[in-house]
């Protein structure tokens, strides 16, 4: 009985060393966003709407655990998902759901282009100024990113940290002129190299 139970242990063992080596290969920046694509995988596949979860699942308290590095590497990325929804329960959050557009698992399997582009902006934003994930869904909340994210997921999510972060939330519905400033800075370093 012992001899199994040291078996099972010793595999469970190598399972946490590959996770570890794995985990060192990457910046935290990476892991960070990789963390935050599966979870809006996850709430795709639930068919929850993108927006209102990353709202929810930022502005809750459950998101600082993504902003402490210790608490980070410790967590599954898949327990996370779960871990919220059950705290949503508790808590009576609701989240909003989208119609099945397209219809059949096959079109929730991914990670919409949104839930990319948010993951990829709360990431380098996080990593930029430290900010909680909490701290960046005050500054720009999902409803003004879903305003703006048609346009600004064509230009490089720097650019539009940098635009949100001169304005306030309430300033910084980027206008069609912010764009053709963007646009300019880009043909101006095409040109230069």
């Amino acid at each position: 009985m012992l001899k199994a139970t040291l078996k099972i242990y010793d595999r469970y063992n190598i399972e946490d060393r590959k996770r570890n080596a794995e985990l060192a290969k990457k910046t935290l920046e990476q892991i960070y966003r990789e963390y935050l694509e599966r979870l809006f995988t996850a709430a795709c596949r639930h068919r929850f709407d993108i927006w209102d979860f990353a709202q929810k699942f930022a502005s809750s308290d459950f998101s600082l655990s993504l902003d402490r590095p210790e608490e980070l590497l410790k967590m599954e990325p898949d327990e996370l998902f779960r871990d919220f929804m059950i705290r949503c329960a508790a808590d009576g959050t609701e989240i909003e759901s989208v119609a099945d557009k397209k219809g059949g698992m096959s079109a929730f399997r991914v990670i919409s282009p949104e839930g990319a582009w948010l993951a990829g902006l709360y990431s380098k934003w996080h990593a930029k100024t430290g900010e909680a994930i909490c701290e960046i869904a005050e500054r720009a909340p999902a409803s003004l990113l879903k305003r703006i994210h048609r346009k600004a997921m064509t230009h490089p999510a720097a650019e539009i940290i940098e635009l949100l972060l001169e304005n306030s939330a309430a300033e910084a519905l980027i206008t069609s002129k912010d764009y053709d400033l963007l646009e300019a800075k880009a043909r101006q370093s095409g040109e230069a190299s």
